[in-house]
């Protein structure tokens, strides 16, 4: 289990979810919670707790670690106040992504453009299929 030692500095909660931005030795992290009866507040240290894999690794062009990385077109977004949704057309399959408000800002998405998507392996589930 990877530890970080870090300081709350800001947060916003809407309809359930907590987004808390924390500062590790001038580095911001995003970690999204559901609400529950934390008392999170402003300048509270915390540890950050998070599994190895859960990490993923990425030259500094962005080519990724992660297996299951495609381009797609983004073909719907839904943005709140503080989760957008992002839809994907693979294959003529949709995709659905949720990612922060602000992180949908940051890369300046729009309908229509193609962007990578990634699913890490130990992320992903198999049923068996019904015989037809």
């Amino acid at each position: 289990m990877n530890q970080l030692g870090a300081t709350i500095n800001k947060i916003k909660s809407v309809g359930g979810i907590t987004h808390i931005y924390a500062d590790v030795a001038g580095s911001v992290f995003s970690v999204l919670v559901l609400s529950g009866d934390e008392a999170y507040q402003e300048n509270q240290r915390v540890n950050l707790l998070f599994k190895e894999t859960e990490v993923m690794i990425a030259t500094c062009d962005s080519n990724i670690s992660a297996r299951n990385a495609f381009i797609s077109h983004i073909t719907y977004m839904n943005t709140g106040e503080l989760l957008a949704e992002v839809h994907f057309d693979f294959k003529g399959e949709k995709i659905v992504c949720i990612v922060t408000k602000e992180a949908l800002d940051d890369l300046q998405c729009r309908v229509g453009d193609p962007f990578k998507w990634i699913v890490k392996s130990n992320e992903v589930s198999i049923q068996i299929a019904n015989k037809v």
